[in-house]
């Protein structure tokens, strides 16, 4: 098997920092230990040697600690500072004569578990995993016994040898040497929150909580144990527990504000708008930045799918017209179907805002391209095409806004080259991503089997890729092949359990025929936990609803999917039917009128055919039947 890259010389420094080693026996975090007996030579080139540190010079340190052991020589504490200085200039050979050194002056005391610590370092920065651990044993063994004689313990070595241990991809020996921490410093968590950080990066959020509740059990004080395992449970889909996680940082610390900000995410998932907003005032009102604050109250409420929430709080007060306010307007006037009103705060947002201009020109060309002035729409990217020709937003929105102007084929031509490009380049992630463009505006375009044969194609190159998967499934149901498509989602839901998007499809699919409806509101149910307040799935549960007969609790759930941003034909059209299920005919031909205002405004839904005839069709059924004349029976006729 493949070894670990080794680690250069001169990452020595980052190269076990991250396990945020706890503050230095003497003098401040990270300094070297003050020597306790040296002369006063040695003390004034110490004293000068820290100071050079302090500067970011530790060539010049290293020389400065060289002089001071030249004058004082058994003292470890210097020999400890000239090996820490040694290794931070990547002198490795030169440290490590120094560290052993130490351990001929001190063999048990505080100074030989230093020196063993750096041993064990610089094994970890040649890459010598087997050397690190062993010398990290030591120094453990070492702080061990100071906590035993009742002294405090430097929890370095543990933390640093779960590190280690991580590296070689054996997270239950960094457990192990965890746990042996907290024997020897109790109410140490840190080492168990690292951990789990670490295993939230690596993607892998069950791991990640085990952790992460130990290093919250250890130390029920630590607000970042807290949120990490928030964040791990969300994750996880556990949002009862998430919320319980930040409320216990709230419980430690009052006046922390990105708390409040994920208990309004959390309240918005599960339909509380009250909660929501109480909590969301909470984290303006915490916040230290309170623009950059409305910013992410802003997009919050657009993530929820709440687009008239998020334009007032883009516009609740505008300190020196921020860039990132009049994006999120933007934005939210765009979920609302508004796109002419969108384009003056878009196009307010000047060049300078760097960060931003990417997707503030992809929204404007899409506003402009949909008011008919694509020519308008095309100059919006020029600027930005020009100066970032392979970013992959800037190619799809010139891709859509060709589309719309009448040239499918040519989109279609500019997504294909550019796939090919970065496939060449071994940029997989953006090749996928045009690829799916692509396949998307055939399918648009009518020409269903190309975007099939597209993605086949795609597919052969990454044939894993669960984005592409899920492109073929919806390809080959828009061509007409049904029980092609819901194999392929089967198919794809094997691999990965948890797609939402997929669960959703193959929900929606058997409610469409009619059959394994329970089935079907499992799916939907565990695709709603996944992606909670998504429209699009709580349309499928809806209908899954309907179908069963349950018209009452459709009408409930399709409300809700028909609250949201800019409305959907679809939706809109199973609510009139769900309503008129129902016995509320009225209220059905408000929803089909709203439907047929829809498609109008922004065509029909996503991958749909035109609703239009279907719709007309039952609201002129509900027409004729309340202006046709009531039957009355010869006894009611003579009253």
């Amino acid at each position: 098997m493949p070894s670990a890259p080794r680690l250069a010389p001169a990452a020595l420094v980052a190269c076990l920092a991250a396990v945020a080693p706890g503050p230095a026996r003497a003098g401040g975090a990270g300094e070297p230990a003050a020597p306790r007996h040296a002369s006063a030579g040695a003390i004034a080139h110490y004293l000068e040697a820290r100071r050079l540190a302090r500067e970011g010079d530790p060539v010049l340190a290293a020389a400065e600690l060289r002089k001071a052991v030249a004058h004082d020589g058994a003292t470890p504490e210097l020999r400890i500072a000239l090996a820490e200085a040694l290794a931070d200039a990547g002198r490795l050979d030169e440290a490590e004569r120094e560290a052993r050194a130490v351990l001929e002056l001190d063999r048990s005391g505080p100074s030989a578990s230093d020196a063993q610590v750096i041993l064990g370092r610089i094994a970890a920065a040649r890459g010598d995993r087997e050397g690190a651990i062993l010398a990290l044993r030591r120094a453990a063994r070492l702080e061990a016994a100071v906590a035993a004689a009742g002294g405090e313990a430097d929890p370095a070595p543990w933390r640093l040898l779960a590190h280690v241990y991580v590296e070689a991809g054996d997270d239950d020996a960094a457990a192990r040497a965890l746990e042996d921490l907290a024997r020897s410093v109790p109410g140490d968590g840190s080492g168990f929150r690292e951990l789990g950080r670490g295993a939230l990066e690596r993607g892998e959020p069950a791991r990640a909580a085990r952790h992460l509740a130990r290093a919250a059990e250890l130390d029920p004080r630590d607000p970042e144990a807290h949120r990490l395992l928030a964040t791990a449970h969300e994750a996880l889909g556990r949002p009862s527990e998430a919320r319980e996680d930040h409320l216990a940082v709230l419980a430690r610390d009052p006046d922390d504000a990105s708390a409040p900000l994920a208990l309004g995410r959390l309240a918005l998932a599960e339909g509380d708008v009250p909660a929501a907003r109480e909590w969301l005032g909470r984290h303006l009102r915490a916040s230290p930045d309170p623009a950059a604050a409305q910013v992410r109250v802003a997009f919050v409420w657009l993530a929820a799918g709440r687009p008239a929430e998020a334009l007032a709080a883009s516009r609740e007060r505008r300190d020196g017209e921020d860039p990132r306010l009049r994006l999120a307007e933007g934005l939210s006037l765009q979920a609302l179907g508004r796109h002419g009103d969108s384009i003056a705060p878009l196009a307010a947002i000047p060049e300078s805002a760097h960060e931003l201009v990417v997707p503030a020109r992809v929204a404007l060309s899409d506003a402009l391209s949909r008011a008919g002035r694509h020519a308008e729409a095309e100059r919006a990217l020029a600027a930005p095409l020009a100066a970032r020709p392979g970013d992959v937003r800037l190619v799809a929105a010139r891709a859509s806004v060709l589309e719309r102007s009448g040239r499918p084929g040519e989109a279609e031509r500019l997504l294909a080259a550019a796939a090919r490009e970065k496939e060449r380049a071994g940029l997989g992630a953006d090749a996928i991503e045009l690829a799916e463009a692509r396949a998307e505006t055939l399918v648009r375009a009518g020409r269903a089997p190309a975007a099939v044969a597209a993605l086949r194609e795609a597919l052969a190159a990454h044939p894993r890729d669960e984005s592409l998967l899920y492109a073929l499934g919806y390809a080959l149901e828009r061509a007409g092949q049904g029980e092609a498509a819901l194999a392929q989602m089967r198919a794809l839901l094997a691999l990965a359990p948890d797609h939402a998007e997929a669960l959703n499809f193959v929900a929606y699919a058997y409610a469409e025929r009619g059959e394994r409806l329970d089935e079907a509101e499992r799916l939907v149910r565990r695709a709603l936990e996944l992606e909670p307040g998504s429209a699009h799935v709580l349309d499928s549960l809806g209908w899954v609803l309907h179908r069963r007969g349950e018209h009452a609790r459709a009408v409930e759930v399709l409300e809700r999917a028909a609250a949201g941003g800019s409305p959907d034909p679809v939706v809109l059209e199973h609510l009139g039917d769900a309503y008129r299920a129902a016995g509320r005919p009225g209220d059905a031909a408000g929803a089909y009128r709203r439907a047929l205002a829809a498609e109008a405004e922004g065509g029909p839904g996503p991958g749909e055919g035109p609703r239009r005839p279907s719709v007309e069709r039952k609201l002129r059924e509900i027409e004729g039947a309340a202006r046709a004349p009531i039957s009355l029976t010869p006894s009611a006729a003579r009253r």
